[in-house]
């Protein structure tokens, strides 16, 4: 049974991973900044906003007291703004950089410590990108580069953790049947799936299993790299 912290768990991707974990028989801790929607022996969920160090320190101290290590981390939780960056305020630009780039940052530094004391080989940091980075997505400036920071931070730490047997990897993913996505027009949707070579909305089953093997013991030689879904044109 291995023990996983994954971020942002009330819902959409996080709440897929850690039920699918759940199921598999692993140890899932949770958070995000309301309660749990998850009830499972094997779940412990934590409300906790990741842009206060502090309250990063304190749930990961709460981690440490229970379970005494991890064997890896999935940085899921984000935010994005769709706005042409002409009328994106600073205040807004700085609040994506806090949850997408400093919250996963501050949460590699803590978990680091945990994911040592491993019994696993390997055991791994999974970050969550998006095909808005190598696309480019005009109205999607400030949520791009605060995920292409996130790219860059996976190649650098992949490096700088390597010497401590921690693997560290990303994943870079195309719309997914969300209810963020569901508020989008349509238009919108078609256009971006119609860049993919496979020409169909990301669902949550086709997330899994690349994020399971990006975290086992099967991609135990692999890091610093991160996977694109769907083909990126």
């Amino acid at each position: 049974m291995n023990t996983l912290l994954i971020t942002g768990t009330r819902t959409g991707v996080g709440k897929a991973l850690a039920e699918h974990f759940l199921d598999r028989g692993d140890r899932v801790v949770g958070c995000s900044r309301k309660s749990s929607t998850i009830d499972h022996a094997n779940y412990s969920h934590h409300e906790a906003d990741l842009t206060e160090p502090t309250a990063v320190k304190a749930m990961f101290r709460e981690i440490r007291r229970e379970h005494g290590h991890l064997d890896t981390l999935v940085n899921n939780a984000g935010t994005s703004n769709m706005n042409h960056f002409m009328t994106t305020p600073e205040t807004v630009a700085r609040e994506i950089f806090d949850i997408n780039f400093f919250a996963v940052l501050n949460c590699c530094r803590e978990a680091a410590k945990l994911l040592q004391k491993s019994e696993e080989p390997a055991p791994s940091i999974l970050n969550v990108s998006t095909v808005a980075v190598p696309w480019a997505l005009e109205g999607q400036l400030a949520y791009s580069a605060s995920k292409s920071a996130v790219e860059q931070l996976t190649r650098v730490m992949s490096k700088e953790l390597a010497g401590f047997s921690i693997r560290v990897n990303g994943i870079g993913l195309p719309p997914v049947r969300t209810v963020l996505t569901r508020t989008l027009p349509t238009e919108m949707v078609d256009d971006l799936i119609g860049r993919q070579a496979i020409k169909r909305m990301c669902t949550m089953a086709d997330i899994v299993g690349p994020v399971e093997f990006l975290v086992s013991r099967a991609s135990g030689f692999v890091t610093g790299e991160t996977l694109f879904l769907g083909g990126v044109n």
